[in-house]
């Protein structure tokens, strides 16, 4: 099933009762002109602990993708910049 929703003044998203419930948490993923939802389940770690194999630790595993993010952002920049300069 598919919703229309308006962003408020405030470039906030009211979601229709039953998708998600006040005080969990989504990640929001932006996808172009789509944004995409995801819901975290309340323990992430043991909920994917069944299909999640790893050997790193919380700690370093939050190193990784900040470290991956940040990556990720100087590639993004780089284009954007190439982009600039083609313009």
């Amino acid at each position: 099933m598919a919703y229309v929703v308006r962003v408020d003044d405030r470039e906030r998203v009211k979601l229709p009762k039953g998708l998600v419930r006040p005080g969990e948490s989504v990640i929001v993923i932006p996808a172009g002109r789509r944004i995409v939802l995801i819901p975290v389940p309340p323990r992430p770690r043991e909920a994917s602990s069944s299909w999640l194999k790893t050997r790193f630790g919380r700690g370093e595993l939050r190193r990784l993708a900040q470290a991956r993010a940040l990556e990720e952002l100087g590639e993004k920049m780089a284009r954007r910049g190439e982009r600039a300069h083609r313009d």
